[in-house]
Formats: C-alpha cells, sequence, structure tokens
C-alpha cells in the first residue's frame, strides 16, 4: 500500500498537481488541510481516494472534518491539520493524543515545515507545505508506503 500525504496547499494547485504526478500511483491520499478546495481539486484530478481535514483556514468549509482516524495497510493513523494540538510550540499534545488513539502513524501540517520521527512506538510526520513552505524549505510531500508489515515513510521535496 502506498498513501500520499500533503498539507498546506494555500491554493498553489500547480503544487499539488506536481505532487500528484511526482507520487505516482498511490492508493489514498490524504490532505491535511489549508485548504479544502485543493483537496476537492485532488478529487478531480484522480481517481484515487482522497481523505480531507481542514486547517485553521477552513472553518467555512462544508467538505473535509478535523481528524482523521483510520486503518491503512494494517496500521493505525490519526491525522489532524495540527493547529488545534499547539503543533507550532512542541507535538506534546498530538503525541498524547495518537497514545489515546492507539496511533502507529500521526500525521499533522500546520507548521509548514517538513519533519519526521518514528520512536520504535508511533511515527510522527508532517510532509511540510506542498504550496506555501517557510524557512527555505522546499515545497514537499510525503509517502507512506507499507509492505510485509513493514511502514517505510518519507518526505519528497518537489522538482523544481
Amino acid at each position: 500500500m502506498k498513501i500520499g500525504i500533503m498539507s498546506d496547499s494555500h491554493g498553489n494547485l500547480k503544487a499539488v498537481k506536481q505532487a500528484v504526478d511526482e507520487m505516482g500511483p498511490v492508493d489514498v491520499i490524504i490532505h491535511l488541510g489549508d485548504y479544502v478546495e485543493d483537496a476537492l481539486y485532488l478529487r478531480t484530478i484522480t481517481n484515487t481516494p482522497v481523505h480531507i481535514l481542514k486547517g485553521n483556514l477552513d472553518s467555512y468549509a462544508n467538505e473535509g472534518s478535523m481528524v482523521l482516524e483510520t486503518t491503512l495497510g494494517g496500521f493505525t493513523f490519526f491525522a489532524s491539520h495540527g493547529h488545534k494540538y499547539g503543533v507550532k510550540n512542541n507535538l506534546d499534545r498530538l503525541y498524547y493524543a495518537g497514545m489515546e488513539k492507539n496511533a502507529q502513524v500521526v500525521l499533522y501540517g500546520h507548521t509548514h515545515q517538513a519533519y519526521i520521527n518514528d520512536d520504535g512506538r508511533m511515527l510522527v510526520m508532517n510532509p511540510g507545505s506542498v504550496g506555501a513552505p517557510r524557512m527555505g524549505d522546499p515545497e514537499s510531500y510525503g509517502l507512506i508506503t507499507i509492505e510485509k508489515g513493514n511502514l517505510d515513510a518519507k518526505i519528497i521535496p518537489l522538482w523544481g
């Protein structure tokens, strides 16, 4: 199973399309919020199922949810844009929310900065921003591959 993850596209549909093209065939895409409209656009350019989360700039949106709790490839996922968990300060609240959900994978966005850490109990990942990166980071997305019970996660910069 291959899972594409993106966040914080902020209306940059060119970058969204480029990320989809670069990630190749995936089984599911998770858009972690900011902007829901961009996640809806994903549904028009691919036949892949798209999970849509609401970010801090999506409060008006009818589509999407604040959190995603699901099982993919035998792993329990917990995802949120992150703003409700104070991820710009630290990841403690998000990590503990993931623990409460018995998640093995926790995904978030909001900071516009890529992050990945696997402490052996939980993989925590922010794919960075596909549309509006900060601090000199490149536009990026995430890929998680699950094969034979093993999970491999990568953050991939968009090719300029």
